[in-house]
């Protein structure tokens, strides 16, 4: 089973005095502990968002004092007091059915859960602050490792976490399900497994008609070939981005790409056991017309947020940045020449329609009035969608067919 087996063996900050004596204590029945006095700190290794989050523990006469959790820029502002940050989370929270969280706020019922047993493992995730809550976890569970090692100081916490992380491609593609098996060790990738399997869980690096298909096709790469080179060229490399593709298996190494991105997202967290990839990866993904129209290009620009479709903008823009949806003197002009609709009026229609389709663009209805756009909106938004699905924040550009 190829390396399965490996696989599987191998400044102010928020804060809060821990309260009265006996609070440095790490038994559920109260029994105290004395603990070295000193300041024990730990810190993520990458900011994330402009922010790095970490914790500090003060321990004084043998007794935890003092717990603080907060995120700092490189600047050395706090996360918890900046404003910018306070709204807009909280508002991408609400956006998203969530509790309107803020980073203030969810330290605050973070640091109050840790308080209960000192007992990192045992802390609640905050709705809305995922992430937050993940690194607390790690942070506060590492600090508790010093205190109770009795070795004072500052650390950084490895990138990952150490642990086996599978990953699957959200849907079969042919009869195959591509999957990703990465095992991290001492906080660094020390094996990875790249297959796909069937339905009867077969593995297709080791089905011979499926090879023999291939290579009479010409193929000069097969699963077994192209799954061995892609983890060799992952390891040489270090990243997606500096890896080699395999030619003749662009789609495979594609998504090679995407489960190994979603898997070290994974082992930053921790998160283990079979975890399916997102059909889209999060970001900002754009798709144009090839030509310009009397010096306009349309255009489709989707969001994806949490795996799913945040934002959808379609527009024409000139070469200056301006929008036509803005143009009043357009506009005007289309009036005076009878038309009841203009670009601004009509996007908004097709964006409605899209939305009312589920975003599915192949059973949309044409808007009256902008036929064309709307055949050019139903090519764009597909190849938009595209890209996200690959994490491929490259523009796409789209020939009239």
């Amino acid at each position: 089973m190829k390396k399965m087996i490996s696989l599987l063996l191998a400044a102010a900050m928020l804060a809060a005095a821990a309260g009265c004596a006996g609070n440095g204590s790490s038994s559920s029945e109260g029994a105290e502990t004395a603990y070295a006095d000193g300041v024990y700190e730990a810190q993520m290794p990458e900011y994330e968002y402009g922010w790095k989050e970490y914790g500090r523990i003060t321990v004084e006469n043998g007794v935890i004092t003092k717990v603080e959790y907060d995120g700092i820029s490189e600047s050395g502002a706090l996360k918890s007091q900046d404003e910018a940050y306070k709204t807009a989370m909280s508002q991408g929270n609400e956006a998203n059915g969530l509790p309107g969280v803020y980073p203030e706020q969810a330290y605050a019922q973070l640091l109050e859960s840790f308080r209960e047993s000192y007992d990192a493992s045992e802390v609640e995730t905050v709705a809305g602050a995922t992430t937050s809550s993940g690194n607390f976890a790690r942070i506060m569970g590492r600090i508790m490792e010093m205190v109770e090692d009795g070795e004072p100081g500052a650390v950084t916490l490895s990138a990952y976490v150490d642990g086996t992380y599978e990953v699957e491609m959200p849907e079969y593609d042919n009869g195959w399900k591509e999957y990703l098996i990465v095992a991290v060790r001492d906080g660094e990738v020390s094996a990875v497994e790249f297959d796909a399997k069937n339905e009867a869980g077969e593995l297709r690096s080791a089905d011979e008609e499926y090879k023999n298909s291939m290579t009479a096709a010409g193929s000069e790469t097969w699963p077994e070939d192209y799954s061995a080179r892609l983890e060799e060229n992952y390891l040489k490399a270090g990243s997606t981005d500096e890896m080699e593709m395999v030619a003749g298996a662009t789609t495979s190494s594609q998504n090679f790409k995407k489960l190994m991105r979603r898997a070290m997202n994974n082992a930053k967290n921790g998160v283990t056991g079979l975890q399916t990839a997102p059909e889209y990866e999060d970001g900002k993904y754009r798709a144009e017309m090839a030509k310009e129209d009397q010096g306009w290009k349309e255009f489709v620009e989707i969001t994806i947020q949490d795996g799913k479709i945040a934002e959808v903008v379609f527009d024409v823009v000139d070469a200056d940045g301006n929008y036509k949806s803005a143009d009043e003197e357009y506009k005007k002009k289309m009036a005076e020449g009878g038309s009841e609709t203009w670009p601004e009026k009509f996007y908004a229609e097709i964006l409605a329609e899209y939305q009312a389709k589920n975003y599915l663009a192949k059973d949309m209805e044409l808007v009256a009035g902008a036929t064309v756009s709307s055949e050019n909106f139903q090519m764009l938004a597909p190849a938009a969608l595209q890209r996200a699905k690959l994490g491929d924040s490259a523009v796409m550009t789209v020939e009239v067919q």
